[in-house]
């Protein structure tokens, strides 16, 4: 799986990379009433695809609270359209993770040392990436550990990322009030406990 380079951390990148790809869909929906145009009885089927495309690629980038809201709409299979559902299914699985150089630079800026100058060994691969870090393997004398890395800006930008979402999502794939905002909240609640890793922590060694 390609890695990722960087990843938009304030709330002014993340908020504009939204708006680039809201511009994205826009353009695939010229693209579709151009070509219905002469064919009156051409379907959405290449529309939604471009369109799950674009945004499962964005959310993926940004990933946190965003990602997580396509994974919960996924796996509801009344929700979405299948091209949206079949795309954001892969969340539920997998996410690009970041690149290594992205982690290296994300351990001094928190511990002011490289992975390497921490441990004995480091893996500069993620053996797995999701909604909101990636996990590498490392040892500390002989000692096998798994090291969970948060993405830069994820738990700064929950409530944020929500409040641009909630509305796209209701606009774009017809989700009742009620229904959007019982995913928005339960992914806010459940990103606000899982960010926190010091409370990971303390519940695995009571």
């Amino acid at each position: 799986m390609k890695e990722q380079i960087s990843i938009p951390t304030s709330k002014v990148q993340r908020a504009s990379k939204f708006v680039k790809t809201g511009a994205k869909v826009g353009g695939n929906y010229i693209k579709h009433y151009s070509k219905k145009l002469f064919d009156p009885s051409r379907s959405r089927d290449e529309l939604d695809a471009d369109n799950a495309e674009d945004i499962y690629n964005s959310l993926s980038e940004l990933k946190g609270s965003a990602l997580k809201v396509a994974q919960m709409l996924s796996m509801d299979k009344n929700v979405l359209p299948t091209p949206y559902q079949d795309k954001f299914s892969l969340s539920q699985y997998s996410a690009p993770p970041l690149s290594y150089p992205l982690v290296v630079k994300t351990f001094n800026k928190y511990f002011g040392k490289s992975p390497e100058e921490l441990f004995d060994s480091f893996s500069k691969k993620a053996v797995n990436a999701a909604s909101i870090g990636q996990v590498h393997q490392a040892t500390i004398k002989g000692k096998k550990l798994a090291v969970k890395i948060q993405y830069p800006g994820v738990a700064e930008s929950i409530s944020s990322d929500l409040k641009i979402v909630k509305p796209i999502a209701a606009q774009m794939f017809k989700v009742s009030t009620a229904e959007l905002n019982q995913y928005i909240g339960e992914v806010e609640e459940k990103l606000i406990e899982e960010t926190n890793y010091s409370l990971e922590l303390e519940r695995s060694i009571e």
